[in-house]
């Protein structure tokens, strides 16, 4: 398992994080913690990109999660806009 895959799963498992703290719409500090995590998990996706190419680490892992990690995380944040 190497440093890009880890993002990836990290960013799999802060996407319920969000939508948590999304739900929680009653009080104004919730919002405040959802947008960090939305911008944390973000800032794993660019790392991920920059940390896979730089080191030519492509796994079959890799090409299947991190496009499904991405839509996951922007999906969920839409869906709750709509």
């Amino acid at each position: 398992m190497n440093t890009a895959n880890k993002l990836t799963i990290l960013r799999v498992f802060l996407v319920p994080a969000v939508m948590v703290f999304i739900y929680i719409e009653s009080e104004y500090w919730s919002l405040i913690c959802a947008a960090l995590l939305f911008l944390i998990a973000a800032v794993t996706d660019v790392l991920d990109g920059i940390i896979a190419r730089r080191k030519n680490l492509v796994t079959n892992f890799g090409k299947l999660m991190d496009p499904l990690a991405d839509k996951m995380l922007v999906l969920s944040a839409m869906i709750w806009l709509v």
